[in-house]
């Protein structure tokens, strides 16, 4: 395995780690998201799809956004994380995480906005 490969798997991990102890209700129906990439590195490339409750992506990916940090909403609930092994480090993942969790206090409890229902209607996007 490359030396890029073996640090996008463990950048992978490291974020799946993070996010899965600072939401371990993770796996509950009232978490703010689920993690939908397979858990096998073997089965997923250097990305994490969240799966956010209705209502609740486009606040937090609007609030990502204003404080720096790229990642790829999948309308209506997904938002792609990618610790890109070239570019990112162990403290990027530290500090998304931390980002969402503030995001996700800030939004509360994931009413759906009329943007959000808007966004909705108009269907999938990609950039």
């Amino acid at each position: 395995m490359s030396s890029l490969r073996t640090k996008s798997v463990h950048l992978t991990g490291y974020l799946e780690h993070l996010l899965r102890t600072t939401f371990p209700c993770s796996l509950a129906p009232h978490s703010p998201f689920k993690i939908i990439t397979p858990s096998d590195p073997q089965q997923r490339g250097a990305q994490l799809s969240l799966c956010f409750r209705e209502g609740l992506m486009l606040p937090i990916y609007e609030i990502l956004h204003d404080k720096g940090i790229v990642v790829d909403e999948r309308k209506p609930d997904v938002i792609r994380v990618a610790p890109l092994p070239m570019y990112n480090s162990f403290e990027d993942c530290w500090r998304f995480v931390d980002a969402l969790s503030q995001a996700v206090v800030t939004v509360g409890d994931g009413k759906v906005s009329d943007a959000e229902r808007e966004a909705r209607e108009k269907g999938p996007t990609s950039p």
